[in-house]
């Protein structure tokens, strides 16, 4: 199979100057933006298995939640904690993808966010009193999806040119805290 990624120089023709697109005009590029997120998630995925594996989530939130929505998390847990092994090994495999520059296995990202984002809409619209959860089941959501989105699409884009590649990410590499 032979590999139909455009070509853009390293340096010539370009006089050295960074072609792609840093993430929110400066924060970094889109490899290190991808990168940052996922690891992110995967803590926050980790964090929520603890709390729902130690279940003493009761404790914290008994003043939020009904004894019948308690009673649903509990009942649900084999539910909770596969959705959370497959999205830890998800984001696993996207950190891996934008480390190997691979358009699949960050594909695979935004594929599995909009999922999410489509599974949190349905399943906060089937609440009774919508009012109280549309912020976050609905709004919430939406807004997290999108700038998580974001530095997938771009980072998927910039390899699809040949912009972002092991060759050219020194010229490519941007940070305002990591470098």
């Amino acid at each position: 199979m032979v590999d139909q990624t455009p070509l853009i120089p390293t340096e010539s023709g370009t006089g050295g100057r960074k072609l792609g697109h840093t993430i929110c005009g400066c924060c970094c590029d889109s490899k290190r933006a991808v990168q940052i997120f996922n690891v992110i998630s995967i803590i926050f995925t980790v964090i929520y298995m603890i709390i729902l594996s130690t279940g003493r989530y009761e404790e914290h939130v008994q003043d939020e939640l009904t004894d019948k929505e308690v009673q649903e998390l509990i009942n649900n847990y084999p539910y909770y904690m596969t959705a959370y092994g497959i999205g830890l090994a998800v984001h696993l495999l996207v950190l891996c993808g934008a480390s190997m520059y691979s358009r699949c296995l960050v594909s695979l990202g935004v594929i599995y966010a909009l999922f999410e984002l489509a599974n949190m809409i349905y399943f906060g619209t089937q609440n009774e009193d919508i009012n109280n959860w549309i912020y976050m089941y609905i709004v919430s959501p939406v807004i997290w999806t999108s700038i998580f989105v974001y530095p997938h699409a771009v980072f998927i884009s910039e390899v699809g040119k040949g912009i972002m590649r092991p060759e050219t990410y020194a010229r490519e590499r941007a940070s305002c805290c990591c470098v």
